[in-house]
């Protein structure tokens, strides 16, 4: 097992915004997670990324709590989140906000630069580094980008460069937040294609998204949210024709047709 949420919720003052959530990510999965606007979908995202502290309940990777830790550690372990709008350089190239990114990887593999320069490996860690990064835009579809300002990007390679940060740290565990939200068909086409090489490559993928008919491709197993509490879970399929899903989404009068 590589992720578990245990009884996980999460309040603001009066509202409930994640209320005793429960599931499990496994290596190698993708997981979906859906719901109307407001069912908590990206809070609980972010409890899970170390980004908001839980009221409750706890989040397992690997059989060890992490609730409480920083983000950064978080991500140094292995579980790494994009956000919906990706903070990114504007003024700097494709290649070098990829670069800007990789400091986690190299900090986790090699140490600090002092030890580096000590060691003289520096120079060779820096080119190993640019060929990684060089790995990734491929990956993303980028690498006719990669001398492009960030700034001049559309909206859609802005959010696959956003992508393409994330994977410098070399995440086991992705966790991308409405990764297809603004996009026009061909780019999420574009985005299927990518998160299935990424997926195939070795990363595991847990994807809040509202466009349904993109995580029924994508998806091996769905979780379904309302009001911030587990409506259904399974494959996409069985929780897409779920009456409690329809009725979240529809309406009840769709939910007894």
């Amino acid at each position: 097992m590589a992720l578990e949420v245990r009884g996980l919720s999460k309040h603001f003052a009066g509202l409930v915004a994640v209320a005793e959530v429960s599931f499990a990510v496994q290596p190698s999965e993708i997981i979906g997670i859906i719901g109307p606007n407001g069912s908590g979908k990206t809070t609980l995202l972010s409890m899970m990324a170390g980004l908001l502290p839980p009221t409750s309940g706890s989040v397992l990777w690997k059989g060890r709590e992490i609730q409480r830790l920083r983000p950064d550690l978080i991500a140094g372990l292995g579980v790494v989140k994009t956000f919906q709008n990706p903070q990114v350089f504007a003024e700097l190239s494709v290649f070098d906000n990829v670069l800007v990114a990789s400091h986690l990887a190299l900090k986790r593999a090699l140490g600090f630069r002092r030890g580096l320069e000590v060691l003289g490996a520096a120079q060779a860690v820096e080119h190993r580094l640019a060929e990684r990064v060089g790995e990734v835009l491929t990956l993303c579809n980028l690498g006719a980008a990669a001398q492009q300002l960030a700034g001049n990007l559309s909206y859609g390679e802005e959010k696959m460069l956003g992508i393409a940060m994330a994977l410098m740290c070399d995440p086991e565990l992705l966790l991308l937040d409405e990764p297809a939200s603004g996009l026009g068909r061909d780019e999420v086409r574009n985005l299927e294609a990518v998160l299935d090489n990424v997926h195939t490559a070795g990363t595991t993928l847990c994807i809040v998204d509202h466009k349904i008919g993109f995580l029924r491709g994508l998806a091996d197993r769905v979780i379904a949210l309302n009001y911030g509490q587990k409506i259904a879970e399974g494959p996409p399929e069985q929780v897409l024709n779920n009456p409690a899903v329809v009725e979240a989404y529809l309406g009840a009068g769709h939910a007894r047709a």
